[in-house]
């Protein structure tokens, strides 16, 4: 008994040393082809070609008036035309992760405690002062407002610039997107702010430019509108002018 047990040993000794007794780890797998192991070439082809196919439908379609086409037409322009929601999917974020530090405006000072999301507060007069000039009821899209000379114009509430710019209508005019999904025009101004660039994100209180001279020279006047989807809604019953 005691001799098998010492072949045994034996065995397992010439084992460990035709082995060389290597202990050291296994080395990564070699990738044929040198490849990333994450990117899969197949699959990315796969959605190029049908970007590119996409693209080609869509060309196609726009190449026939028949009703079908006219309709995904209109489908393909309302998606390219319509502005992304900005303010609504920042305030969706904000509800259900909390404020990121570094990519949203604000950084660590408005992280802490709690804060009113633009939804919540209140919409504020742009220019202090300012009376209605021309009601809604004019043109069904926004009022007139009469204030002092050189006075600022000022945003209702927070929100992202959507349009910085100059309308044949409203002149030089400010568009900012609001979390709830509305949208405040400011227009008539005599000049816009250098410090208002598309996209960005302002608070409520920023000054957007200054109003332009009425006809008589005495006073200022700039326009004001609330929109909502498609549709204009009345700035009086919502922001209390004088």
């Amino acid at each position: 008994m005691r001799n098998r047990a010492d072949e045994i040993r034996k065995r397992h000794e010439a084992r460990m040393k035709a082995g060389g007794g290597n202990n050291k780890p296994d080395r990564a797998p070699v990738i044929a082809g040198g490849g990333h192991p994450l990117f899969k070439g197949h699959l990315f082809l796969m959605q190029v070609m049908g970007a590119v196919c996409l693209f080609l439908l869509a060309g196609i379609l726009f190449k026939h008036d028949s009703a079908a086409a006219l309709k995904g037409q209109s489908y393909i322009k309302e998606a390219f035309s319509e502005e992304f929601q900005f303010a609504a999917v920042k305030g969706w974020y904000e509800k259900q992760f909390g404020k990121p530090l570094a990519l949203l405006p604000g950084g660590l000072e408005e992280n802490s405690g709690k804060k009113e999301t633009a939804s919540q507060k209140p919409y504020a007069i742009p220019a202090a002062g300012g009376k209605v000039y021309q009601s809604f009821n004019k043109n069904g899209e926004g009022v007139v407002v009469s204030t002092g000379e050189r006075q600022t114009v000022e945003t209702a509430n927070e929100g992202y610039v959507i349009y910085a710019g100059k309308k044949d209508k409203t002149g030089y005019t400010v568009i900012i997107q609001h979390e709830n999904e509305e949208e405040s025009w400011y227009g008539m101004l005599e000049e816009i702010d250098d410090s208002i660039k598309l996209y960005d994100y302002i608070k409520q209180g920023t000054v957007l430019g200054r109003v332009s001279q009425s006809e008589d020279e005495k006073s200022g006047r700039f326009y004001f509108a609330l929109k909502k989807g498609d549709e204009f809604i009345d700035p009086s019953k919502v922001i209390p002018f004088d």
